[in-house]
């Protein structure tokens, strides 16, 4: 069975974008395919908004941590990352076979889990290809596309982002690329562990970062002979920093 599935912490806007592109391009089968939110310390706001839309999810509350705390543990800067990693692994606990992780800020395309799900082997961790906005502050992620189709789901261009897509998707697998979208065997862990709880510290401050956690989880990955590739046909557009422009999350 594949669980699909998105964190969710603060915006009931980002909550119906990512149920609404999943289901639109996603054919949910009970008992093969299934869609569920974590609700990553969410608001009483968010709660709501799902119970009453009646999305799937889990609630997922985390300890806050100190920075002192998280410095002795090998966690380093943004403390709030710990708390995200945390609900990616509650994600992976919970999923079934094979788990899809998605950020709420993404829109996706037609194909795309079939064009990931027919590269999958136990042997790599499969993402799609971005198309990401230059965000003002951010840029656009090494390796991804560049593509101006809206900051968010109110102003998204759908018809220019499917015609993008129509062009540039290539049926091919190239070596490394983004972090997520991805899929995986949920029984890799057994072998790599779950994600680091946070971005890795240097081990003389907590700002100073040598490892950012999704890097670390699929190096660990490698060293146990778990290739990172991209499926260059599975597209995905990213908003960035959605949900956090969105909520003024900081």
């Amino acid at each position: 069975m594949i669980s699909i599935v998105s964190l969710i912490y603060r915006s009931p806007m980002y909550a119906d974008s990512i149920y609404n592109t999943v289901h639109e391009y996603t054919n949910i089968k009970d008992g093969e395919i299934e869609f569920f939110f974590v609700a990553n310390d969410p608001t009483d706001i968010l709660l709501e908004h799902l119970k009453i839309k009646k999305y799937p999810y889990i609630l997922n509350i985390n300890e806050h941590k100190t920075e002192e705390e998280l410095f002795k543990e090998g966690i380093g800067w943004p403390e709030y990352l710990n708390r995200v990693y945390k609900g990616w692994n509650c994600a992976i606990r919970n999923a079934k076979d094979i788990v899809v992780l998605l950020n709420s800020d993404m829109i996706l395309s037609p194909d795309w889990l079939d064009n990931l799900l027919k590269y999958l082997t136990e042997k790599i961790i499969i993402c799609s290809q971005l198309i990401e906005r230059n965000h003002e502050t951010y840029g656009v992620f090494p390796g991804a596309i560049h593509g101006e189709f809206g900051g968010n789901p109110v102003n998204f261009n759908k018809d220019k982002f499917l015609k993008t897509c129509a062009i540039v998707k290539k049926d091919v697998i190239v070596p490394g690329g983004a972090y997520m979208p991805c899929m995986f065997y949920k029984k890799i862990t057994d072998i790599i562990g779950f994600y680091p709880e946070g971005n890795l510290h240097d081990g003389t401050s907590f700002n100073v970062i040598k490892q950012y956690g999704d890097e670390a989880f699929f190096k660990k990955a490698k060293v146990c002979g778990i290739e990172h590739v991209t499926a260059m046909d599975s597209i995905c557009y990213h908003f960035k920093e959605g949900e956090k422009e969105d909520s003024g999350w900081n």
